[in-house]
């Protein structure tokens, strides 16, 4: 083959460009390739990663929970899910135990089976695998025990009921045996221990909490901490599969800063010697929160954080106009914007109202379907 020589500068400079370029695009199509191969490879996988649509949540009171639930509510809400519902208010089961007969039939579904479980009760394993379905993930949320009971007094106007205000009853602690009743037999001590099922006869018995924590830990999924609800929310959206644009979320149920009073470090004690089964079962799970975000990888764990944070940000933007305390019991709630849409409705929206929509949407489909089982069930006794 005959060489042949370009002797021209400019022609053998334009020759080299284009072979470079030449060159590039060879080697970007290859690139290309392998990067389709990735991403089909990832989708497959992804595939293979459903987003779960089956939880219980037992929602603890005075522990952020509201917000917890409003998510919850709103994730069911948008997918057409079934929930366990309370006949009236937002309570099913509290004092007694959960139990299934505890449904009304108005909603019931016909499997009696139900993808999210998120009002105030009181827990029992049992009674909670009869009703979610078996791929349930099992969730609740803690908060350090002396201001969970701080709130709890404040919240139920204890002062009122006991006659002793919260201040007069730290400088006098031996007041607290006119204290020892719960709130319709609901709130009082130890109300997060309680809330999960702990027996107040037990409260006294090392051996008897020692195996309640145990119990607690192997049939709860994910144990969330109030004080550190970004943290907590990107766990559950990791328990869950979900984005973080699931876990968005406003505030609710939450006090006005000057309403709370800010307790001295003796004090602090004082109160946590009256809830000592709940200290005890808030230190276990605080441990076992923090080795869990450093299983998650701390960077990881900041990086989602600040995405959560950004999320929450616009949410608000779009949504809130002004803020009140025009809540139940004086607690935050939101003036939205005249445009607010759908989102934004229901992130706002209280516990008992958001229920009591979701009550209606469940009512009418049990209705519905009640209604179509009974012309098909008429139409096989005909045949026979």
């Amino acid at each position: 083959m005959r060489q042949v020589v370009i002797r021209h500068p400019v022609v053998a400079g334009l020759l080299a460009l284009v072979l470079t370029l030449y060159s590039f695009h060879l080697l970007v199509i290859s690139e290309n390739a392998e990067v389709k191969m990735d991403v089909e490879s990832a989708g497959y996988e992804a595939a293979e990663i459903k987003e779960r649509t089956n939880i219980f949540f037992l929602k603890a009171h005075k522990c952020a929970s509201s917000t917890v639930q409003n998510i919850l509510m709103r994730f069911g809400l948008e997918r057409g899910l079934a929930f366990v519902l309370p006949t009236v208010n937002n309570y099913i089961g509290n004092p007694d135990p959960f139990s299934p007969d505890m449904i009304d039939d108005t909603l019931a579904t016909s499997s009696g089976k139900y993808h999210i479980f998120t009002h105030h009760t009181r827990y029992s394993r049992e009674s909670a695998l009869e009703v979610m379905f078996e791929d349930s993930a099992f969730v609740t949320i803690l908060r350090h025990p002396a201001d969970v009971y701080e709130s709890i007094y404040s919240y139920y106007n204890f002062e009122k009921m006991f006659n002793i205000s919260f201040t007069e009853l730290l400088k006098r602690p031996e007041k607290v045996t006119k204290i020892n009743r719960r709130y319709y037999n609901r709130v009082g001590f130890n109300q997060m221990s309680f809330d999960l099922g702990f027996l107040e006869e037990d409260f006294t018995s090392e051996v008897k909490v020692s195996e309640f924590i145990k119990k607690i830990d192997a049939e709860f999924d994910l144990v969330m901490m109030s004080e550190w609800m970004e943290a907590s929310l990107v766990l559950l959206a990791d328990l869950m599969n979900w984005p973080l644009d699931y876990v968005v979320s406003l505030k609710l149920n939450s006090r006005p800063s000057n309403s709370i009073y800010l307790m001295s470090p003796s004090e602090r004690e004082t109160v946590l010697s009256w809830n000592s089964v709940d200290y005890r079962l808030y230190t276990h799970f605080l441990n076992k929160f923090r080795k869990r975000i450093r299983e998650y990888g701390e960077d990881r764990m900041k990086e989602d954080i600040q995405k959560l944070l950004t999320l929450n940000a616009k949410l608000h933007f779009r949504c809130v106009k002004s803020l009140n305390n025009r809540g139940f019991g004086h607690t935050q709630a939101y003036r939205l914007r005249d445009e607010a849409d759908r989102l934004c409705y229901y992130a706002a929206r209280g516990e008992l109202a958001f229920t009591e929509d979701l009550r209606k949407i469940q009512w009418h489909k049990v209705k519905v379907i009640d209604k179509l089982e009974s012309l098909l069930s008429d139409y096989e006794d005909e045949i026979a």
